[in-house]
Formats: C-alpha cells, sequence, structure tokens
C-alpha cells in the first residue's frame, strides 16, 4: 500500500444530513501522485469505504491510498472555505477600464 497522501485531491463531493454532517462520499476529484492521472472516483470506482476509512484506487497503476474520516472533513472544509472566497471575488470591475 502506498502512503496515505498517494492522492492529490481536488474536491470531494459529499451526501450531507441536514444538519451538515457527511453521511457519505458520492465522489471524489483527484490526482494520483504515481503516475499523475486525474480522475473522478466513485464508491467502488476507484475508492471504498470501510472501517479504517476511505481506501483510493488508481484506475492506471493500481496506486492505494487512505484517508481516514478526520483526513475527509478537512479536505470538505478547505474547500468551502475556498469555494466561500471565490464567492466573494467580484470578477466585473465597477466601472469600465478606459484603454
Amino acid at each position: 500500500m502506498n502512503p496515505p497522501n498517494a492522492f492529490r485531491i481536488h474536491t470531494i463531493l459529499p451526501l450531507l444530513a441536514l444538519n451538515g454532517a457527511i453521511i457519505r462520499l458520492e465522489q471524489i476529484r483527484s490526482t494520483c501522485k504515481s503516475c499523475g492521472l486525474r480522475s473522478s472516483m466513485t464508491e467502488d470506482a476507484g475508492f471504498q469505504t470501510g472501517l479504517k476509512g476511505t481506501t483510493l484506487t488508481c484506475q492506471a497503476c493500481g496506486a492505494t491510498g487512505l484517508m481516514d474520516e478526520i483526513e475527509i472533513w478537512h479536505h470538505w472544509l478547505e474547500q468551502c472555505r475556498r469555494e466561500r472566497l471565490l464567492a466573494l471575488f467580484d470578477p466585473k470591475p465597477d466601472e469600465p477600464l478606459d484603454l
């Protein structure tokens, strides 16, 4: 088994309870650090959830990594923070630029 950080996690799509708790993961978008494959993983098609955590498996090279519940929460909270910052950014200027 490869180390837990064998994948760079870009986004996760969890199924949330009404109180905001993560019920389960629906999709994970990641890049394999072994071969560089960027992929979207779903349950039984790239990752499996078990008692020890969520095991990610690269479809190209077979590298595996393990994420526990704390790491999943960390990625989810970081993703929410990034999305909130992007939502606050207004790409449209108040006044047109004079060229």
